[in-house]
């Protein structure tokens, strides 16, 4: 039996704000990276995913870290992320990590794409739950167990000065930061004001329910992707079209995995704009859109394809507020 068997934890969520300062908050870095909650035990390490499945296969060389973390057993929240030599994530780089199941291609990733992990919160320790304790307590008892070093670090931040943190992050790469409230405890799987994710640009996560006949160049592709998020109600409701933003061989991966789903009826209810004939798919892929606003009938205004997120499941796509 093992840490993750008995109590796997569904990851604290971060509402959306703007730059702010207040003294009461601490301010991370947002990691771009993949979610994990880090299982400490008999010298062994463990992962979970943010879907709460075991994604300790995924990351062989991260067993190296064990003997970094001064404790029996330990539960810690964090992100698995890529580095690049300035130390600035970067997640085009991590995506080559997805999904690969073979164990002899992901020893080789392990090598040629190492992975990082950054622990940024601490829930429990040597038998102790402490997810209830106050968020200043849970990081320096973090920091005063974590040895940094190759494929380990600690998630650090500054206190109260959330605008020029954001300033400084951004610009040197990261894409935003994390304020959270400095007393608050750990809500597992809540989206609270405890923690405040600001980033430069709006984005949300959707879930394709079609696309659109391509023309032209995108003849064989898709013209746009159609987007749909989930009400309070859990109905599928759809948010807009997005065209822009993909490169050619996103086009044509997007277009094989949305083959591989199609069906006949229409995926959500109501009129959806379209030049084209849309072809109905499945509600099963995820992709992150960034957005200048919401209308007022929520629909993304000048939406712009980011990327596929793959670690995400369709069901947590809820509507932007």
């Amino acid at each position: 039996m093992t840490l993750f068997d008995e109590r796997p934890i569904r990851p604290m969520l971060a509402k959306t704000g703007k730059p702010f300062d207040n003294n009461d908050y601490f301010f991370e870095p947002k990691w771009d990276g993949l979610r994990a909650i880090l299982f400490l035990q008999e010298g062994r390490v463990e992962f979970q995913n943010r879907n709460l499945r075991d994604a300790t296969r995924s990351y062989p060389e991260l067993q190296r870290i064990s003997d970094r973390i001064r404790a029996k057993t330990a539960i810690i929240d964090g992100e698995v992320v890529v580095l690049r030599q300035d130390g600035i994530p970067d997640f085009g780089r991590l995506q080559a990590r997805f999904g690969v199941d073979d164990p002899k291609r992901v020893d080789v990733l392990g090598k040629t794409t190492p992975v990082t992990y950054v622990g940024f919160d601490l829930l429990h320790l040597d038998g102790q739950d402490i997810i209830a304790r106050p968020l200043v307590e849970r990081k320096k008892r973090l920091k005063s167990i974590v040895k940094e070093g190759p494929y380990l670090l600690y998630g650090d931040h500054i206190e109260a000065e959330g605008t020029r943190f954001f300033k400084e992050a951004t610009s040197r790469g990261f894409e935003g930061v994390i304020g959270k409230e400095s007393h608050s405890q750990y809500v597992p799987g809540l989206r609270t004001d405890y923690w405040i994710k600001i980033k430069q640009v709006n984005t949300t996560d959707c879930v394709i329910v079609g696309f659109s006949e391509g023309e032209g160049a995108r003849a064989a592709t898709f013209g746009s992707l159609i987007l749909a998020a989930y009400d309070e109600a859990g109905k599928l409701q759809h948010i807009g079209n997005v065209g822009g933003g993909f490169s050619n061989n996103t086009l044509v991966d997007l277009r094989r995995k949305l083959s591989r789903i199609e069906k006949k009826t229409a995926t959500v209810e109501g009129p959806v704009d379209s030049p084209t004939p849309v072809t109905w798919v499945k509600p099963r892929l995820v992709v992150e859109v960034a957005y200048m606003a919401l209308t007022n009938d929520r629909r993304l205004r000048f939406p712009r394809f980011e990327r596929l997120r793959s670690d995400k499941v369709a069901m947590n796509c809820k509507l932007p507020t």
